[in-house]
């Protein structure tokens, strides 16, 4: 049997956080990667987490470390779509400067892993003490392609080669396909599979969430993961998050993907 925690991200069930608990502990979830919003109480997610018996395993630092006027976020965006659902995330998750509450829950769960996007990362130069210690790992999630970053913050391939080298046994990938796939769209990727850029890159952590030809944060098709399984079984992750669109219809998809999972590391 495999060692890979097979993770909910709190995302499906935006802005219902206390369901993402409850659907993690009906499905048999490992726990929980957790991104909070900014009216989330620290004190409020520990009583949950200890109720539902569901460890909050991963925290999500917010897209932005400072705060930007929405203008510039929606300007940002390449995509009409990715242009609206950046002014809804602004409003919900805001920016991660000083005290904001995933800050706040690193300290109150510092057996958590952190996962930043990469330019996120980048734009807390001087002060990612707030969040990242010596014994806490940090998981850096290649981004979509945005107008204001760097190419670095969507390319896996220079997270992997540039940035974890700095200290491995700290930092770590989180393959996100989604991301990747539509960054092929934009030409700002090799064209490849996601079983082979996952072959390639060899992540410590994996989302499970397939977008672009019209879909976004869905599950992959029956092709896609029977290819990724096979690359999974040669090398299980640490982390497999489930984050798929929250709305109707959204636990059936994820019980479909723990389904999948189980199934896949039952044969490691």
């Amino acid at each position: 049997m495999s060692s890979t925690k097979v993770l909910l991200s709190s995302v499906v069930t935006l802005p219902k956080t206390e369901r993402a608990f409850a659907l993690a502990k009906k499905l048999g979830f490992d726990g929980l990667e957790l991104f909070p919003y900014r009216w989330t109480n620290p004190a409020a997610i520990a009583e949950l987490s200890a109720r539902y018996q569901v460890p909050v395993a991963g925290i999500h630092v917010p897209f932005w470390w400072h705060t930007k006027s929405l203008r510039k976020v929606i300007a940002s965006e390449t995509l009409l779509r990715e242009k609206i659902f950046a002014g809804i995330w602004a409003g919900i998750f805001g920016a991660g400067h000083l005290n904001c509450p995933a800050v706040q829950l690193l300290k109150t769960f510092p057996a958590a892993y952190c996962i930043i996007h990469p330019d996120t990362f980048e734009q807390a130069l001087l002060e990612r003490h707030f969040f990242l210690t010596k014994s806490r790992p940090a998981f850096l999630e290649n981004e979509r392609p945005k107008k204001d970053t760097a190419d670095w913050t969507h390319d896996p391939f220079r997270i992997r080669s540039h940035i974890i080298p700095l200290q491995p046994d700290r930092y770590h990938l989180m393959f996100d396909p989604g991301h990747a796939l539509l960054a092929q769209e934009q030409g700002c990727l090799p064209m490849m599979s996601v079983a082979e850029l996952y072959e390639q890159l060899r992540p410590e952590g994996l989302h499970l969430s397939f977008s672009g030809n019209g879909r976004l944060h869905d599950l992959p098709t029956a092709e896609e993961w029977a290819e990724l399984a096979e690359q999974i079984k040669r090398r299980p992750p640490r982390f497999v998050v489930v984050e798929t669109s929250p709305g109707p219809g959204t636990e059936k998809k994820v019980s479909q993907a723990r389904q999948m999972l189980v199934k896949t590391f039952r044969t490691i």
